[in-house]
């Protein structure tokens, strides 16, 4: 089951040189060095939120329990703090336990991330919630170019528990079909069953390069 650690910052300006040095030299080498895959850092092009977004992959809890525990991330986590603010993480687990999570990305790939809470004041309100999600809202996302690579939970972290994340190949499609009649329509139901949702388009920031015998990283927008 694979668990995420999303890292959470905005880039102290005056930093960017040095930021870029250590991300690249130091830090995702460090986390990677504590059984953590380091997978892809993003911007948030479209939403408010942090500016940066760098998500890492364990096996389980444990494995991530223990690096995050180790005086190794402590260390990276304190020399990290001389260039980012607004620091924070949160730890997600599948919602489906069994799901099939790739993360591989194409060198195209943006994000469209959404964020909810679903409405339980009555018995019935998760099921028809699922219900809803699986038969309607994901197959007209899938219809307008989203990919639906995972459902994740927010064990550990604020905001909102429920992250659907999507993947899309061409960002203009993407805005298209988000003003199309089809997702304006599921969208308001969507809202009839959850809260403080929200949504976000995330562009590359950092980028993954593996050959198969061995993986470097890029700052897309140093």
């Amino acid at each position: 089951m694979a668990v995420k650690l999303m890292h959470y910052w905005t880039v102290i300006p005056s930093e960017n040189h040095a930021y870029a040095d250590f991300i690249i030299n130091e830090f995702i080498p460090g986390i990677n060095g504590l059984g953590m895959q380091t997978v892809a850092g993003w911007s948030v092009i479209v939403g408010s939120y942090s500016e940066v977004i760098l998500e890492a992959v364990s096996e389980d809890l444990d494995q991530m329990e223990a690096a995050l525990k180790s005086e190794e991330y402590r260390h990276l986590k304190s020399d990290l703090l001389n260039f980012i603010k607004n620091y924070k993480t949160k730890i997600l687990v599948p919602l489906k336990k069994d799901q099939d999570y790739s993360v591989d990305y194409g060198a195209d790939t943006i994000k469209f991330n959404q964020v909810w809470d679903v409405i339980t004041r009555e018995k019935d309100d998760f099921k028809k919630y699922r219900q809803f999600v699986k038969n309607e809202y994901y197959p007209v996302l899938e219809k307008i170019g989203v990919t639906i690579a995972s459902e994740w939970e927010v064990l550990i972290g604020d905001g909102p528990r429920t992250i659907c994340e999507g993947r899309v190949n061409d960002v203009g499609s993407l805005i298209s079909g988000l003003q199309g009649a089809g997702f304006r329509k599921v969208k308001d139901k969507l809202k009839t069953l959850v809260e403080n949702y929200e949504s976000r388009i995330l562009s590359f920031h950092i980028r993954r390069q593996s050959d198969g015998a061995s993986e470097s990283y890029q700052i897309m927008d140093d």
